[in-house]
């Protein structure tokens, strides 16, 4: 496998880059652009049938004979499928209380949405006003969640025309074309923008699925569209959720948030959400697979704090793998507070403020990840302990990789005797390929605790570091002593010899690329002479099982292939 796999990393990197192509929302999507994943599910025999236009006097036991899809959640059984037709259906909730499975119609797109259409419209001087309407949501988040320089993230009032967001404002003084403001007292609407032969829609709910009662455990969703939610598209409580294949988009808050424990998330497109694409909360053994999670965070809440392409909490066992994560204006993959042993292995992170971050955590698998372009770090550690952080490629990245320690420590008993200390330790940093950065390519200071920063690192070797110049950037910075904030090092020789670290790893200078096929265009392939192939020291079992190739064999440097080659 690997002597074929040796000259193509990245079947991994080639198959996100289609599935990005094939399913993610362009920057500047409107209604037109959405779309769902084509699907073709089974129907089963003694499944119900639902469509926008449904009638409750009709069977509901056939495609032509549909019923509305309310009717279909109260009465279908537990164990039923409920099949969507294609359509838009309006002011929709649906609160889960059995097992169902919920799915699209073959080749059709079924889209669900927390918004109605808009008419009735009166002018006033240079805006427009809608009058009786009843609807206002408030901020109902922590104070933290809110970036003082946007305000008005957290009021989740959305208006949209023709597909295209307008902007809340403060006052009924600020609208403007493009904007739109709730005088929740009086009951009006205003809109800058001529609604005049456009299409304006608003929210009117809160949430599109919820699968919070624990009857509804072991329940699927699957082919539908979820958007214009003032909260989330969907919310899940119970136990053993399937969400695959879904537009989850528009949301004010979340595209979807879980609170529960072995539930699988594959397949869908989350993108463009007002905060992040999804929060787990003791989301215990989630599986994170194959998603395209981009452009969250669209109403710029604050980016320390909740808003990310993904945020885990308090959770045991999550495997984030597969995913195309892109553009989120955040943290891109994030676990924080008390996660423990989390696995982010096989995705493509880009674009985002951290690729990857892992805080205030313990036990992690990073590895075989292509981490690039992020404004921050590519990979961050903070606070967090026994990260194994193996065969990733991390290219232009400010810092690709970033490891710290302050003084916030874990006082939870409980926690520390299960190792979760909030102290950075054992972090072990082995076959990756750090190729160039614009800021440092590794840095660890020991500035925050001053410590010095092999406590935090004992062991980093085989890995590889790129530059055009050896000016710029610096390969390493790092503290020696335990009164030292940190030291610069220019060259891998050097570091070597002040630390004895690094003692197998490469430090290439050269103005041409001597790595990869053409990393100007994003292309991570190694190439057929690559001083990164067959470099790499062989993999522990787990970390090999994890990324999907073979342990105790030696292995390139960078991302590796997640399958096997028949070549």
């Amino acid at each position: 496998m690997n002597s074929q796999c040796n000259k193509h990393i990245s079947l991994l990197l080639l198959t996100q880059l289609l599935l990005a192509a094939l399913v993610s929302i362009p920057r500047t999507a409107t209604a037109a652009t959405l779309s769902i994943k084509n699907t073709n599910y089974a129907i089963p025999s003694g499944a119900y049938f639902v469509s926008p236009n449904g009638n409750e006097s009709n069977s509901g036991r056939s495609a032509d004979s549909p019923w509305p899809v309310s009717k279909a959640i109260a009465s279908a059984p537990s164990g039923a499928t409920i099949v969507f037709r294609g359509g838009t259906y309006r002011n929709v909730r649906l609160a889960v209380n059995k097992r169902l499975i919920l799915q699209a119609y073959p080749n059709e797109q079924p889209w669900l949405k927390g918004s109605i259409v808009i008419d009735g419209w009166v002018p006033e001087g240079s805006i427009w006003r809608k009058d009786d309407w009843n609807y206002s949501f408030p901020p109902n988040q922590q104070p933290q969640a809110i970036d003082p320089n946007y305000p008005m993230a957290g009021y989740r009032d959305m208006v949209y025309i023709n597909g295209v967001a307008l902007k809340q404002v403060a006052s009924k003084a600020n609208v403007a074309p493009g904007t739109f403001y709730v005088d929740a007292g009086n009951k009006k609407l205003y809109i800058g923008s001529n609604p005049a032969g456009n299409t304006v829609e608003a929210t009117v709910q809160t949430e599109g699925v919820v699968l919070w009662n624990s009857n509804a455990s072991g329940s699927v969703v699957r082919g539908l569209g979820l958007v214009h939610y003032a909260d989330r598209g969907i919310q899940i409580g119970a136990a053993g959720i399937t969400v695959e294949n879904n537009t989850l988009a528009w949301n004010g808050v979340d595209g979807i948030t879980i609170q529960s424990s072995d539930v699988k998330v594959h397949g869908n497109n989350i993108s463009y959400n007002g905060r992040k694409g999804v929060g787990g909360i003791r989301s215990h053994r989630l599986l994170l697979e194959n998603n395209v999670i981009s452009h969250n965070n669209v109403e710029n809440f604050a980016t320390n704090w909740s808003a990310s392409g993904v945020k885990i909490l308090w959770s045991d066992g999550a495997v984030v793998r597969g995913n195309m994560v892109d553009s989120n204006k955040s943290m891109g993959l994030w676990a924080d507070e008390s996660c423990s042993n989390i696995t982010f292995v096989n995705n493509v992170t880009r674009n985002n403020r951290i690729g990857i971050y892992f805080e205030i955590s313990h036990k992690a698998i990073i590895a075989s990840n292509v981490v690039y372009n992020n404004r921050i770090a590519g990979i961050m550690i903070l606070n967090a302990s026994a990260a194994r952080i193996y065969n990733n490629t991390l290219a232009r990245n400010h810092a690709n990789l970033l490891v710290q320690e302050t003084s916030r420590n874990n006082t939870k008993s409980t926690e520390i005797a299960e190792g979760i200390t909030w102290i950075t330790r054992n972090t072990v940093v082995k076959n990756n390929i750090l190729w160039h950065s614009s800021g440092p390519m590794f840095y660890a200071p020991g500035c925050a605790t001053k410590e010095p920063s092999n406590l935090m690192v004992p062991t980093t070797n085989n890995n590889a570091y790129y530059r055009s110049s050896a000016s710029r950037p610096v390969n390493l910075i790092w503290a020696l002593s335990g009164n030292q904030c940190s030291q610069s090092f220019n060259s891998l020789a050097s570091f070597q010899s002040a630390t004895g670290l690094e003692s197998n790893s490469l430090d290439i200078v050269n103005s041409n690329d001597p790595f990869f096929v053409d990393a100007s265009a994003n292309d991570f392939r190694l190439t057929s002479g690559s001083p990164a192939l067959g470099r790499g020291e062989p993999l522990p079992a787990d970390v090999a099982n994890a990324i999907g190739v073979a342990a105790e064999i030696p292995v390139d440097l960078g991302a590796l292939n997640n399958l096997e080659d028949d070549g």
